[in-house]
């Protein structure tokens, strides 16, 4: 099976309340919250979850978001690489569901269960891109400095990548930039 790349245009921070107002902006998506939960000093990364229907799952009866007591964020993504092709197995689309678990594995997200006890069942690349709440504004730093620019998993067989861009950039404005 060929490797599947998804790219995620992460939205937010938002609070809860104000993530069930945006996500009607979505049909489906994935989502990752941020926070301290009991005893935590540090603020990290704590649970990413899917959703066929984003306003639906963002309620007040979330089984794991009421966990994190403090400092809570949430950030709304969005897959916008094309969806994986072939035949849909499940209701949830598959490309939600590596992307969700791709991050809860190899993240080990304290607050995930089941998808962080083994690691996804297919070749994944997962690039994540950060936009404020405009939709229109990238971020310059990643919300956190665990939560990597990409994963990038070949295989069982193989050693993933998780990478944070940085150090030495060279940052170009494709409007100015005259090549010789």
């Amino acid at each position: 099976m060929k490797p599947v790349v998804a790219v995620i245009e992460w939205y937010g921070p938002y609070t809860l309340e104000d993530a069930r107002e945006a996500s009607f902006a979505y049909a489906d998506g994935i989502y990752i919250a941020l926070g301290k939960t009991k005893n935590q000093r540090a603020s990290r990364l704590q649970y990413v979850g899917l959703a066929s229907d984003l306003p639906t799952r963002l309620n007040g009866s979330h089984h794991k978001l009421p966990l994190i007591t403090r400092d809570r964020e949430i950030w709304l993504g969005e897959v916008v690489s094309p969806r994986t092709p072939g035949r849909k197995i499940k209701v949830t689309d598959r490309m939600l569901d590596l992307s969700e678990w791709a991050h809860a594995y190899f993240l080990q997200l304290p607050l995930n269960n089941k998808k962080k006890a083994t690691p996804p069942d297919r070749a994944i690349t997962v690039y994540n891109r950060w936009w404020k709440r405009d939709f229109a504004t990238p971020y310059k730093r990643r919300p956190h400095n665990s939560w990597p620019d990409m994963i990038d998993y070949v295989g069982p067989d193989y050693d993933a990548k998780l990478v944070w861009f940085g150090g030495k950039q060279l940052i170009q404005n494709p409007v100015t930039f005259k090549s010789n």
